[in-house]
């Protein structure tokens, strides 16, 4: 079940793109219609559905109205029923862009990658300039492990979003899953020149700098994971690994004791063989 109070982001720019994208036909919006996004965009899907279908009773033809009935279905929690509307407004109008965009979120939703890269890929043909629907078919061939497809499409929203940080992050996980490591550390670094504060790109930045032995790299990175406020015990657990590399044994063991207070097993494992005892 999805529970929303709100409309999200997400819906106000999925409903506002709509109306840019290209369409097949052009429809002249009723009363209804209208009144239909209005009540979705305040988060009022059930009175959102009835206008939507009192639109479609008017006119059966009308695929933005069954697409915005698919996506009133969806935030009432009903996928299912959400998929068959956004089918039938493909139906009517093959050109629908955010039609099929939003099938494919919702596919993915449902575990269905293989159809999400599907309807990503017709919303790519329809919409080359389309940058999420590259990020979002990017997600999907790294969930099914295809990880040099997801680079390739990582790589494009990139070139159309140049800003967007969490896209480095997704590519250097890709990057690392491939065994490039350096190209992981340049994505991470890109990832924090564009937000300094991110701590997963200082941790992960910080295991892969141990795992190509930069260790006083490593500890550096792990350090700012620290001193920006995470409470990951797996950073004190590396950190204290990659200080007794660089001969810093007893702030490896203090590291080692917080990893253990903080719930990490395999501490008591580095503290039995590097520091004498595991209490």
């Amino acid at each position: 079940m999805i529970s929303l109070t709100k409309p999200t982001l997400l819906t106000t720019i999925i409903l506002l793109l709509m109306l840019s994208c290209k369409q097949q036909v052009v429809y002249q919006s009723s009363n209804s219609e209208i009144n239909a996004y209005n009540y979705a965009l305040s988060a009022d899907f059930d009175n959102s559905k009835k206008e939507f279908e009192k639109s479609i009773a008017t006119n059966p033809k009308n695929a933005n109205s069954y697409y915005g009935l698919g996506y009133s279905y969806f935030y009432s929690g009903d996928i299912d029923q959400a998929i068959k509307y956004l089918n039938k407004a493909i139906e009517i109008n093959p050109d629908f862009t955010m039609a099929y965009y939003a099938r494919g979120e919702m596919e993915s939703i449902n575990g269905d990658a293989k159809d999400a890269i599907v309807d990503f890929t017709k919303t790519i043909d329809l919409k080359n300039d389309f940058a999420y629907a590259y990020y979002r078919r990017s997600t999907e061939f790294a969930n099914i492990g295809n990880h040099e497809k997801a680079i390739d499409d990582m790589d494009r929203f990139i070139k159309l979003r140049p800003d967007f940080s969490l896209a480095y992050y997704a590519r250097a996980t890709y990057k690392n899953n491939m065994g490039d490591l350096a190209g992981a550390i340049d994505d991470y670094s890109s990832l924090l020149k564009l937000n300094p504060k991110y701590i997963n790109g200082y941790y992960y930045r910080g295991v892969i700098y141990g795992r190509m032995k930069q260790y006083q790299l490593a500890v550096n990175d792990l350090t700012k994971a620290i001193d920006l406020g995470t409470d990951i015990g797996e950073v004190y657990l590396y950190r204290g690994i990659y200080e007794f590399y660089i001969n810093q044994k007893a702030q490896g063991c203090n590291d080692f004791k917080k990893a253990k207070s903080l719930g990490v097993d395999k501490a008591d494992e580095y503290i039995a063989k590097y520091c004498g005892s595991s209490k």
